[in-house]
């Protein structure tokens, strides 16, 4: 039953999001790469943002794509691949 309702709330949720699965796939190709260069600061997601830039997603989608991040418990750039990575991958799987 809780499967079932996870499906459905991702289901309606990935209808309103813009950002596509390739796009999902490169960010977090880059997000690896600045991690190894930059390292992760432990505070914030720079380079998170820093890559959403560089993909020129608009604001507004940036910020519910953070939002996402923070909600599934990446509160910096590491913590999106060690908490949010299997998240992000099933809401944006479009």
């Amino acid at each position: 039953m809780i499967k079932r309702f996870n499906r459905i709330r991702f289901s309606k949720l990935n209808k309103k999001l813009k950002m596509k699965k390739k796009e999902l796939e490169k960010f977090f190709n880059r997000l690896e790469e600045l991690l190894e260069v930059n390292g992760c600061n432990g505070r914030d997601l720079t380079n998170a943002e820093i890559i959403l830039d560089e993909m020129n997603i608009p604001k507004e989608e940036q910020i519910e794509f953070l939002e996402n991040c923070r909600k599934s418990g990446g509160f910096c750039d590491c913590e999106i691949f060690l908490n949010s990575e299997e998240y992000l991958r099933e809401i944006y799987n479009n």
